[in-house]
């Protein structure tokens, strides 16, 4: 047996002899004899592969020829490499194969749980991954493509045998690790990623020339075909799980975990198989308007030519993608006209299916997943200092884009989506009356994805996903997908017709939503500056306001009362938002003084729950902010003493202070909402329920409730209501007979709060009975069980019988103090509701008698210690006659000072009764949420 060995090492005469046929040679140092190989590792059977036991901790012999450095004095290169640390491992999991082939389909699960997923999950990133020799790599590649070639047949059911749906997931995810395993993408593979290819093998372009030979060029050839091979398993798998999924995507229904391991598979055979990613690019017919306008978020012009970047990055990318390498718009659109070849073995797939739906973006989420794993795989192949311009050239990037573009547009257009509908497929009412479960399919039906609630909207569901914690581990990919989105919502923005009221409202939703996770992604630690473009979105919002449509704009003041404390964290960002935008002298005046009575409602709630509101915490711009307010207020409080001046010298009619409802026989009241909603931490992904945020993410943003101008604001996505409480609410049994029914009909609730007058004395009954639950409308009171809904007493837009007409210029109580409390302290959630009104039951508000306005209470008392404007209030009592655009907006100016008055009276009312109730400080006094109120006419 040691005659063979040492025979093998030295080779034999015969040997030694060179070809007739072969080209001179020429002179170069003795070198030791080429051995003769075996078989090519390739096609090596590894069971019956084996070692000289004499020579056990030796590697299989790949003669090469070195560098000078690493040569021995005898001239006998030996390569130093250490052993495969993970032979044992694979040797197991090869076993482990043989035990999943021995088994019947309803077992051969559990033995990918027991012995194919623990591996993936331990040895994902074991150092050796990534400093294999060619004849490791070989084993590896063979024993994980038994794996892969055995899991595929088992997915398409073969031999007449199916899979459970408990079993499929774990199937789905050892192909998914599999195939991200990093043996199929080692260097020198053009897959390997950008950073990883200095640290690779050496290869024949990197030796010296003086070092080549007939025993290196034969050892180069070794390698290179070890690398081919690995590199054509992994083509070829890629492309039979193409198969499968445009087989299975072409289904009606399809779980959670599949559509997910379609839509990695989608973007790997995107990737890395040659022709898939121009015949998928070609299925989403992109029109050259979209590509415009996306080089054009991206700084690059329609006639620009960016040759050069595209050579420098294309030839980072794998070859597959290099036909959609992005040169000019002109040449970029010839060539996704030009129909491309089809994939080698894919002839038999029906592209054109059903599976489009899916693939496009307008069901379901295979499209979704595909983007954001195109997004990781992309980063790989991109340098970390890559300008727009370049990640344009990024082959496939441009199309990618593009799609989500269109997919955007369709979300914010939905209406005129459903409006294009084919006319001629409409039924007609002769074929209603001869069959009409003939025409049932022909009914126009709108996208899935386009009509969902906006926090179900699947591009929502995309940016939650992707620039969460859980995505961690690819920073740059993040950074590029956060970057590359905002400029794409920037673009649709641009694409809204400013008079289309639909998509404006569409735009607001989708941005109440969207905002506050890109603002929570611009506070980690490994973001790049500042994310959003304040400057755009607030000409975004002056143009909303100049729409003179008021449901726009009732709309925009409710996603700003909405997402404020999202966007005032940034202090710069706030003084842009209140001194620029809400308190610009043209916009006050237009719509504090504004002719219809609902704006006028919503934008003073902003300003007196948001923009006003102080909790005793000072921060820079606060007296900046503050300050301009109240000159707003005494501006037009001025104009209004210039009109009353006016109308008593001419003894015309002065001008009314009749307080006005928002709407006819209705009053925006002050509720409490018992909804239960899911816990903050948990959202749905694309993975399923996804987990809780780890606490250092709980650590970084608390869930604590700041007021607007304190040091902190909190980052929740959602408003105040949809907040879970401390404590269960009770529930109350459902109503009951003839007294149950009408209260259903008339739509009010069974509990209302008592009126302004002093408070009954409780029985001792009630007490025993009031210590479970707090009630907020009765402030003597604070354990009664409530209903559901529970009005607050404050909510009147009548004042009260007092001969001043105007709040108290100083509370009640002291807010500075803590009250006692007997019991724990309970957030509760409200919101601003628009009830129904009868005229029959209440009068008209009567005229009010007017003072100069005022901050709400503790923004005012601020301001008086702080600044010398609100000091010296009086001195700004002096009539002035309006000027320019006001002119035509002060002739509400009594009606709106008086609407500001009751205003301020709810608001301190509120506080007041929450201190009252137990709430320890004006810090954690709950803000109502304000939403647009449908109106509907009660029964």
């Amino acid at each position: 047996k040691s005659a063979k060995v040492s025979q093998f090492f030295t080779g034999s005469k015969d040997e030694e002899k060179a070809p007739t046929g072969a080209p001179p040679v020429p002179p170069v140092p003795p070198v030791p004899p080429v051995p003769k190989f075996p078989k090519s590792f390739s096609t090596d059977k590894l069971p019956t592969y084996r070692t000289p036991s004499s020579h056990a901790d030796r590697a299989a012999p790949v003669p090469r020829i070195l560098p000078s450095d690493r040569t021995t004095s005898s001239g006998l290169s030996m390569p130093i490499r250490r052993k495969d640390e993970l032979w044992s491992v694979f040797r197991e999991l090869d076993g482990g194969y043989s035990k999943f082939v021995s088994k019947s389909m309803a077992f051969k699960a559990s033995v990918v749980r027991s012995s194919l997923l623990p591996f993936l999950r331990t040895y994902a990133n074991h150092p050796s991954n990534r400093n294999l020799r060619p004849e490791d790599l070989d084993r590896r590649a063979n024993i994980l493509n038994k794996w892969w070639t055995g899991l595929i047949d088992m997915l398409h059911g073969r031999n007449n045998l199916s899979i459970s749906g408990t079993d499929r997931p774990a199937i789905l995810d050892g192909i998914s690790g599999i195939m991200e395993r990093p043996e199929w993408r080692l260097s020198p593979s053009p897959f390997c990623p950008l950073s990883q290819r200095s640290k690779g093998l050496n290869t024949p372009r990197n030796r010296s020339s003086a070092s080549l030979s007939l025993s290196s060029n034969t050892s180069d050839f070794l390698v290179d075909s070890v690398h081919h091979n690995v590199r054509n398993i992994f083509v070829q798998n890629l492309s039979a799980q193409m198969a499968f999924v445009v087989d299975k995507m072409s289904f009606r229904n399809a779980s959670a975990s599949l559509v997910t391991f379609c839509g990695k598979a989608c973007a790997y055979a995107f990737l890395f198989v040659p022709g898939m990613a121009d015949i998928l690019v070609r299925l989403w017919e992109l029109q050259s308007d979209t590509l415009r306008r996306v080089l054009d978020s991206n700084g690059v012009g329609k006639f620009d030519n960016l040759t050069e970047h595209s050579n420098l990055i294309a030839s980072s990318f794998p070859p597959a993608l290099h036909q959609l390498g992005f040169t000019s718009l002109m040449k970029y659109m010839r060539k996704l006209r030009t129909p491309p070849p089809l994939p080698l073995g894919t002839q038999n797939i029906e592209w054109w299916g059903k599976w489009l739906e899916r693939w496009t973006g307008r069901e379901s989420d295979l499209f979704y997943v595909f983007v954001k794993h195109f997004h990781i795989l992309s980063t790989d192949f991109m340098p970390k200092d890559a300008s727009t311009k370049d990640r344009m050239c990024a082959p496939g990037m441009l199309p990618v884009h593009a799609q989500i573009l269109t997919n955007l547009d369709a979300t914010i257009h939905r209406e005129a989506t459903q409006n294009q509908q084919d006319p001629t497929s409409s039924p007609t009412f002769d074929d209603v009356l001869s069959d009409p479960d003939a025409i049932a399919s022909t009914l126009p039906l709108p996208p899935v994805n386009a009509v969902r609630v906006m926090a179900e909207n699947r591009l929502i569901m995309l940016i939650r996903d992707f620039l969460s914690d859980r995505t961690a581990d690819h920073p740059i990919a993040r950074q590029l997908f956060a970057e590359s989105f905002n400029d794409l919502l920037q673009t649709a923005a641009k694409g809204t017709s400013l008079f289309d009221h639909a998509g404006c409202y569409t735009l607001l939703d989708f941005l109440e939503e969207a905002l506050p996770i890109l603002v929570r992604f611009e506070h980690l630690e490994g973001s790049k500056g500042t994310l959003l473009n304040s400057e755009f979105w607030q000409t975004v919002c002056k143009k909303m306001i100049q729409s003179q449509n008021t449901m726009t704009e009732i709309r925009l003041y409710t996603f700003l009362y909405t997402v404020w404390n999202t966007v005032v964290c940034n202090l710069g960002r706030k003084a842009d938002l209140c001194v620029g935008l809400l308190l610009d002298p043209e916009v006050f005046e237009s719509r504090f003084n504004h002719w219809c009575p609902m704006v006028r409602a919503y934008y003073m709630r902003l300003l007196c729950w948001r923009v006003g509101r102080f909790d005793g915490e000072a921060q820079e711009g606060d007296i900046l902010i503050l300050e301009t307010m109240l000159q707003r207020l005494q501006s037009c409080w001025s104009n209004y003493l210039f009109l009353r001046g006016q109308a008593e010298k001419t003894q015309s009619l002065a001008p009314p202070t009749n307080p006005c409802n928002p709407a006819p026989g209705r009053r925006l009241l002050i509720v409490r909402t018992d909804t239960q909603v899911a816990p903050i931490s948990s959202f749905l992904s694309f993975d399923g329920l996804g987990p809780r945020e780890t606490p250092s993410s709980q650590a970084r943003f608390e869930q604590k409730r700041y007021s607007t101008l304190s040091n902190l604001v909190e980052l929740d996505t959602r408003p105040e209501n949809a907040r879970p409480k401390t404590d269960a609410e009770p529930v109350e049994p459902r109503d009951r007979g003839i007294g149950g029914f009408f209260r259903k009909m008339i739509g009010t609730s069974k509990t209302r709060s008592k009126s302004q007058g002093p408070p009954t004395r409780s029985k001792p009954q009630d007490r025993q009975r009031a210590a479970s639950a707090q009630d907020p409308a009765r402030p003597t009171e604070p354990d009664r069980p409530t209903a559901g809904l529970t009005r607050s007493r404050t909510d009147d837009a009548r004042p009260a019988s007092r001969g001043d007409q105007q709040p108290p210029p100083t509370p009640a109580i002291d807010l500075s103090k803590p009250l006692p409390t007997t019991n724990p302290h309970r957030n509760f959630c409200f919101k601003f509701s628009l009830e129904y009104n009868p005229s029959t039951r209440t009068s008209p508000p009567g005229p009010l008698r007017l003072l100069p306005p005022r901050l709400p209470l503790p923004a005012q008392v601020f301001m008086q210690a702080h600044s010398d404007r609100a000091s010296n209030a009086s001195t700004f009592t002096t009539p002035v006659a309006p000027q320019g655009p006001m002119q035509t907006h002060v002739r509400y100016a009594g009606r709106a000072l008086a609407e500001w008055a009751v205003i301020l009276g709810e608001n301190q009312s509120f506080f007041e009764r929450r201190r009252n109730e137990g709430v320890p400080g004006n810090q954690f006094v709950e803000t109502p949420t304000l939403g647009v109120e449908v109106f509907r006419r009660p029964s």
